[in-house]
């Protein structure tokens, strides 16, 4: 099932990815199954092979991985949510990637267009029911690249997971 929802969320990626740090470049859209009262899940488990696209430019010193599933394992207990290693109620899974090389098209006053190199990150983020393999939340984050002082993104990232996960 891991390969399978990894490439459900390679399929559903779209390019692109507080405090006083500026995040509003960054959209978050979500959907969820009517049919689904997402109360009643208290138990995930995070899927294997989630994580940062192989490809991604991240800095040598930082685990990115480790850093999101920190933030996504807070926000869910925030919300009553228990992370397990067994049978649990649904499974998280979430692929985060960079392109280094998206353009931004500009239109002046006057008409006149200017395409600019605007680095985009993006992440996925999808909840499935583990009993039926249904997925049951699908959220998604972009925003641009911004060279911040690594804290600033950390707060970027952190306030992305927290709005895909605000309504759980």
């Amino acid at each position: 099932m891991s390969k399978l929802l990894k490439g459900v969320i390679a399929v559903l990626m779209i390019t692109g990815l507080t405090g006083c740090v500026n995040t509003s470049d960054i959209k978050v859209e979500s959907v969820k199954s009517e049919k689904v009262d997402l109360k009643g899940y208290k138990t995930y488990k995070i899927i294997d092979g989630s994580g940062i696209m192989p490809d991604t430019k991240v800095a040598p010193d930082r685990d990115i991985d480790v850093e999101m599933q920190q933030i996504i394992n807070t926000e869910m207990a925030k919300k009553g949510k228990t992370r397990v290693t067994n049978d649990p109620d649904f499974y998280v899974a979430y692929l985060a990637g960079t392109d280094m090389d998206a353009i931004k098209v500009k239109v002046d006053q006057e008409g006149q267009e200017t395409i600019e190199n605007v680095p985009a990150a993006a992440m996925i983020l999808i909840l499935v029911d583990a009993e039926t393999g249904l997925i049951i939340r699908i959220s998604t984050a972009e925003g641009e690249v911004k060279e911040l002082p690594l804290e600033d993104r950390k707060k970027r990232l952190s306030y992305a997971i927290k709005k895909m996960l605000s309504e759980l």
